[in-house]
Parts: C-alpha cells; sequence; structure tokens
C-alpha cells in the first residue's frame, strides 16, 4: 500500500486489528520484507502491525536528493502513523538504523512510543573514519550507478560465522540491497554518517524498553547493546544465540520469542 507523507509516496504494510500497534522499522539498506519472520508471530500475538518502507528504500518515493537523516525518517513515521489515523502510541521496533531513527523519534515525538525495541544497533556517532568510509561507499555508488559497494561494504559482516553461506538469510539481504538505488545507497550513507551521538538521549527514555543483539554482531558489537541497556532506566537486555547483526532473520524463533514475551509485558 501507499500512503502521501511530507511529500513522498510511503510503501507500507498494515495487518491485524488489535493492540498495541507495533512499528517496525528496518535497516541500511534494506527495505520491509526484512521483517517477515516476525509480521505473522506478532499477528498472532493480537498485535496490528504496520511495517514501512523508509523513505527512498524499498516501494517507497525518494524526494529531492539531500543525506536521508534520522530526523527525516522519524518526522515520516509520524506522518504515517497521521496518515493511517493511528492515535494510540506504539511499540516501536527497530533493527540497526531502524533503532537509529528510533533515537530521533523519541527526542523528536515521544507521546508517540509506548514502548522501545532497539535490536543491534548502537547509541554512538559514526567515528571519523567510520563517516570518511560512509562518504566513500556514497560517492563510488554514485560513480558506479550501483547498490554494489553497499553491498561489498556489509554483506562479509552481517550474519554469524556459524551461518552456511548461501543460506536463506543470506539470499534475502542480497537481494534486498539488490533492490535499493545507488541514490538510495548514497543519501542513505550520508544521513547515518551525519547521525548525531545518542547517548545524552538515553537517559530520557521513560518507556519498557527491550534491546536485543545477535551474540556475533560485529558490525554494532554487544559491547554497544550493552551501553543502551545501562544507560535507560527501564532497559532489558536480550542476546540472541547464534545470530549475528540480522538477529531476526538469522534466529528469528528467538528473537520472536523475545519480541512477544515483552509485548505481553507492556
Amino acid at each position: 500500500m501507499l500512503v502521501d507523507v511530507n511529500g513522498i509516496r510511503l510503501a507500507y504494510s498494515d495487518t491485524g486489528e488489535g493492540s498495541p500497534v507495533v512499528l517496525l522499522v528496518h535497516g541500511f539498506p534494506l527495505n520491509r520484507s526484512m521483517w517477515d519472520p516476525q509480521r505473522g508471530a506478532l499477528r498472532s500475538a493480537g498485535a496490528r502491525v504496520i511495517a514501512p518502507d523508509l523513505r527512498g528504500f524499498g516501494a517507497s518515493e525518494s524526494g529531492p536528493a539531500a543525506p536521508l537523516t534520522m530526523e527525516q525518517h522519524a518526522d515520516d513515521m509520524v506522518g504515517l502513523l497521521d496518515a493511517l489515523e493511528v492515535r494510540e502510541p506504539v511499540v516501536y521496533v527497530g533493527l540497526s538504523m531502524g533503532g537509529y531513527v528510533g533515537f530521533a523519534l523519541w527526542r523528536r515525538h515521544p507521546a508517540r512510543v509506548r514502548a522501545l525495541v532497539l535490536a543491534d544497533t548502537r547509541a554512538s556517532a559514526d567515528t571519523p573514519a567510520g563517516r570518511t568510509d560512509r562518504q566513500r561507499i556514497a560517492l563510488l555508488a554514485e560513480e558506479l550507478e550501483s547498490p554494489q559497494p553497499a553491498m561489498d561494504a556489509m554483506l562479509p559482516r552481517l550474519f554469524s560465522p556459524h551461518l552456511r553461506a548461501g543460506s536463506l538469510p543470506e539470499q534475502l539481504v542480497r537481494g534486498m540491497i539488490g533492490s535499493s538505488s545507488s541514490r538510495a545507497v548514497a543519501d542513505g550513507e550520508r544521513g547515518l554518517a551525519a547521525r548525531a551521538d545518542s547517548f545524552s538521549t538515553l537517559p530520557t527514555i521513560d518507556v519498557p524498553t527491550l534491546v536485543i543483539v545477535g551474540e556475533h554482531d560485529v558490525l554494532t558489537p554487544p559491547d554497544e547493546s550493552r551501553l543502551i541497556a545501562e544507560g535507560i532506566p527501564s532497559a532489558r537486555l536480550v542476546s540472541i544465540d547464534q545470530a549475528g547483526h540480522m538477529s531476526n532473520l538469522e534466529n528469528p524463533e528467538a528473537f520472536n520469542e523475545a519480541l512477544i514475551g515483552f509485548l505481553r509485558e507492556v
């Protein structure tokens, strides 16, 4: 489905009619299909599940050429909820970049959040070297007119070493990255490079929060998730066995168990 949000057409799925409303926000440079292993389980638990493609990704339009900032994504999520007439605060679930968007959403629109799930993400901004590398990938994607530079940089570090090469999670992620436009990669990398440090945000989060991390995550290591959980007064940390950065795809059973258990608590 498509809806007009902040000057673009935003693609999303909206299933189930229960409460709470769960908003699933994907990572970079992926799309809402990464949440397929969770959507059915959440509906079975009685939730209404909304999963958007962020601006520029999946079937959503890009809008004017510019860095895709976390603040823009956060405002788009509120615009989507408004367009769908969702008035109640939502359970926000974000993985990786989706977690960064979650921090921005909390800073800008805290009344829209009932609870937070922050998966395989970090509160720190990029290091100077990290920002430089993002700019390099952005320029290369534009030069080649291809998402391949993001594929080359990210794919080797996304999964647990226990995951078999060519497995379904790898195929799914490869397909999502490959379907992203070079524009989405370039604007997305620049937006990520510009994101703020969120450590000062952590103590202000006063809603129930679940922090999830794959035990073998090398992109946003478990120590980063520990810092988030320690910084949020009401947070709990869960480690997902035999999983790397894409913990929801690599071990969906354990991920769903933690997610639905948290939903029942809140």
